[in-house]
């Protein structure tokens, strides 16, 4: 599973009424920490291809 199908079952989950106040906060923290890596995996991606390019020129 990737990053962005657990951020949508997350979001999913938060919608739901049966939940407390701490676990809704805590499916919110977590949908947070995914956010965050998917940013840091696609700056390190774009990282990556920009020092490929310059090694081929």
């Amino acid at each position: 599973m990737d990053y962005k199908e657990a951020v949508e079952i997350l979001i999913k989950l938060s919608g739901k009424r049966s939940l407390k106040p701490a676990e809704k906060e805590a499916v919110l923290t977590a949908i947070g920490v995914l956010s965050w890596a998917t940013l840091a995996k696609s700056r390190l991606k774009r990282l990556k291809i920009k020092r490929d390019k310059r090694g081929m020129i």
